[in-house]
């Protein structure tokens, strides 16, 4: 809130420091601004880069000129319009997002970017030869102002409040749930999905609402230049804010602000009085980046984590409970087969839990452990067989909605996000199933807590230490939290993949003790525990599955395959 005054307080005092002349470009890097706000958001919060951005400031611009020309003698319905105008730049970037990240997995970065560049240079080209509609290479000229703002004072207000609405979006999103879903995508898409969230939804919202800022500025660019060119959407502006962008420091709010006023400010200067200025601005650029990869924004980290640790808790907010389980769920894999090109993963594979309690997996590497749970979870598609949920198929669907039926898993390597403070970690796990999409608009989610989640941070204090970012945990501490993050989901079904894996004895027994409690409190759930520690086998199996070239080879109680003549030829080597 501090920060925020700081800003309000400086943007209204500037023109009097500087100057009209000044405050006129100020104005106009205020707008360009606005999109680079939008283009950090997705950049550096969402981890995917746009390179057409400049697409939605244009198309907003264009819209927001046609309006003023049409409505000349009723000024105020085009200022009415305005809005409209970069609603639907938003709606256009949001409908672009659905299409690109449509595909079951998500989309690479490399390819996202490539096609927003496309579209950028498809806008020129449709800007540039449409000469009946947007005025072909020279644009749309004559466009009337904003009426009642014949100052330039007065332009600048206008832009410097448009960038100051930009900026509180940003700021209630970054610390909305939604900002905190966006940081962890960019850090593990594949542990959101396994949570229940559908990053493909997750990432067209960032875009749309990157879009929708950029629009922001582009409907004020119109009335306020009074001509709008094609160069507004093309590659050339968009390049210019992604440099802005990492100039300033994609990764906080306030990084694409100052590198859009810094360096836009410097290239206007030394445009007219320095005949090297490109290679002066390069320069600058390419210092800035290797010198300060967080860009200059990033300078003020260490005091902004510093007052995040000084900040007084909130009260915590009693999350919602889960649906309790009233009768035992079943999983059945039914003949499954899985194949990745000539690689058979799975072969008529037939496995059925239908009671409660610990079941173990093993078999030596290879034997499809892991491609089962894949399978069980959406991550690998069926050639032959299905997997069935009570009564339900659920062969083919996606992760998320697996998850959504009661279905949580801890992956083998311990799978958290990194970057996040271990409270905004259990956070997320208490979302998952919990929380519905409006809800994650509500920064008070961010103080949810639950009865479990109580006791595991009785149980593991390192728990508690809220503020600490989950990189800075052990090993050992990284295999509990995810197991914390995924008890704290209260699923039906518990899929543990290797969970001693790399620990210590100590951290073994403790990751004993956990599975045995989370048992008792999982009432009626389902675990099934992939696991080479006979020791932990030995401990937890109440039934134990022998997996071997992707097919069933024994199943029974300890002794049982203990004595299986089957499973010792496997282990020892007799059988290959």
């Amino acid at each position: 809130m501090r920060v925020a005054s700081l800003v309000a307080v400086i943007l209204l005092v500037l023109p009097l420091l500087v100057g009209k002349f000044w405050a006129y470009q100020l104005g106009l890097y205020a707008l360009y601004a606005a999109g680079a706000v939008g283009l950090g958001l997705c950049w550096g919060q969402a981890g995917f880069l746009p390179l057409g951005q400049a697409l939605f400031f244009g198309l907003a611009a264009y819209l927001s000129g046609f309006a003023f020309i049409r409505f000349d003698a009723h000024p105020l319905i085009a200022v009415v319009l305005m809005p409209v105008a970069a609603i639907a730049a938003g709606v256009l970037a949001f409908v672009i997002g659905v299409l690109i990240f449509r595909r079951r997995g998500g989309s690479e970065g490399a390819y996202f970017s490539m096609i927003t560049l496309a579209l950028s240079l498809l806008g020129f080209q449709i800007a540039t030869s449409w000469n009946s509609v947007t005025g072909g290479f020279d644009g749309l000229k004559g466009i009337p102002g904003i009426p009642g703002l014949d100052d330039i004072s007065d332009v600048y207000y206008v832009s410097a409040g448009a960038l100051l609405v930009v900026l509180a979006l940003g700021a209630w999103l970054y610390h909305a749930p939604i900002g905190v879903l966006w940081r962890a995508l960019a850090q593990n898409e594949r542990r959101l999905l396994l949570f229940g969230f559908d990053t493909n939804r997750l990432k067209a919202v960032a875009f749309g609402i990157s879009g929708l800022m950029a629009g922001v500025g582009g409907a004020i660019y119109a009335p306020q230049q009074g001509i709008v060119t094609p160069q507004l959407v093309g590659f050339g502006l968009s390049a210019d804010l992604v440099i802005w962008v990492a100039v300033g420091g994609r990764g906080a709010l306030l990084g694409p602000v100052i590198g859009t006023l810094l360096v836009g400010s410097l290239s206007s200067q030394l445009r007219d009085r320095f005949a090297y200025w490109e290679v002066t601005m390069a320069i600058f650029f390419i210092v800035i980046v290797l010198a300060f990869p967080r860009g200059i924004a990033g300078l003020g980290a260490p005091l902004a984590r510093f007052l995040a640790a000084r900040k007084r808790a909130a009260k915590p907010i009693a999350a919602p409970a889960r649906a309790a389980i009233h009768e035992t769920p079943r999983l059945a894999i039914e003949a499954a087969s899985v194949a990745v090109g000539e690689v058979t993963l799975l072969d008529r594979l037939s496995l059925a839990f239908d009671r409660a309690g610990i079941f173990c997996v093993i078999g030596p590497n290879g034997a499809g452990k892991t491609s089962m749970f894949n399978l069980v979870t959406g991550e690998l598609d069926a050639a032959g067989g299905r997997v069935m949920l009570d009564e339900a198929e659920i062969t083919g669907l996606a992760p998320h909605r697996v998850t959504r039926r009661g279905i949580a898993r801890k992956l083998q390597i311990p799978s958290v996000f990194p970057d996040l403070a271990i409270a905004d970690n259990l956070a997320i796990a208490l979302w998952s199933g919990r929380a519905s999409a409006l809800a994650l608009l509500d920064p008070r989610l961010r103080r949810w807590t639950s009865p479990m989640l109580a006791e595991l941070r009785l149980r593991y204090p390192f728990l508690a230490d809220a503020a600490r970012p989950a990189a800075a945990l052990s090993h050992g501490e990284r295999q509990i939290l995810e197991l914390a993050m995924a008890l704290l989901t209260e699923p039906r079904i518990l899929l543990l993949d290797e969970p001693c894996a790399g620990l210590s004895p100590d951290e073994t027994a403790t990751v004993i003790d956990a599975i045995r409690w989370a048992v008792r409190q999982l009432s009626g759930a389902i675990v099934i525990i992939i696991e080479h520690d006979m020791a932990l086998v030995k401990e937890l199996a109440q039934t134990v599955y022998v997996l071997h070239n992707g097919a069933l080879l024994a199943d029974g109680d300890v002794a049982a395959i203990q004595a299986s003549a089957a499973v010792r030829a496997v282990y020892v080597g007799a059988e290959k």
